[in-house]
């Protein structure tokens, strides 16, 4: 009831000495930037609840892991360290490969291969690796020709979805992401997800090359 006739002050007061100081919505929509909007960006908008919860929780561990980290820094290092040079633009580097010990999925038809991950010239292309391998001076015309009379004892390989990329020292410095369509526990679909990457395999040519075709146009029989 107090807080009700308390209100009836507040024109009034605001008409003869102007707006009220420290009450403001900046606070609150900060708090809601930080911890709704920022937190529901780094989810796949599907059952995002626990994953923002979890994206919060790390993220506040790792708050606390650095504030102790200056603490330790301030009782420990001199307080006078020597000036760091500037390090200048950035270089290109030697990225290494690192790769899991076991695929996501060990065994994929070829047919999987092209409907669900869209390499619709994935036999052609592997025919291509293989003859390359056997003789790498081969080239052009001469290994699409070979590459389509090389016949393939499978038709399965294995699929990792995830790729690391390390400097010299051993730091990851880049990572692919595969993502195929799936169907989550309430029976949605979570639409597939590819990272974009450029291969430059050293030969100019190899860049024209890159087209697309359909499934249903992609018949080249094995000999």
């Amino acid at each position: 009831m107090f807080r009700k006739f308390s209100l009836l002050h507040y024109g009034q007061s605001i008409c003869l000495f102007g707006t009220t100081d420290n009450y403001n919505t900046k606070q609150t929509e900060r708090l809601h930037i930080d911890f709704t909007k920022d937190a529901y960006h780094t989810t796949n908008h599907k059952d995002e609840y626990p994953q923002m919860t979890t994206w919060l929780e790390c993220r506040k561990k790792v708050q606390q892991h650095t504030t102790f980290i200056k603490w330790w820094q301030q009782q420990h290092l001199p307080t006078s360290a020597p000036p760091q040079r500037p390090s200048g633009p950035p270089q290109p580097g030697t990225c290494y490969l690192q790769m899991t010990q076991h695929p996501t999925l060990r065994k994929v038809p070829f047919e999987d291969i092209i409907s669900n991950y869209g390499a619709v010239d994935f036999a052609d292309l592997l025919g291509d690796f293989i003859v390359h391998l056997k003789d790498p001076s081969i080239s052009g015309w001469a290994l699409r020709n070979c590459g389509e009379n090389t016949w393939i004892p499978f038709n399965y390989v294995p699929v990792f979805h995830k790729i690391k990329f390390t400097n010299g020292d051993g730091a990851i410095v880049d990572s692919i992401h595969i993502q195929p369509e799936q169907v989550d526990a309430h029976r949605q679909i979570i639409p597939k997800c590819f990272d974009t990457a450029l291969v430059w395999t050293g030969e100019q040519s190899d860049v024209c090359r890159i087209q697309g075709r359909f499934p249903s146009d992609h018949h080249r029989a094995k000999t």
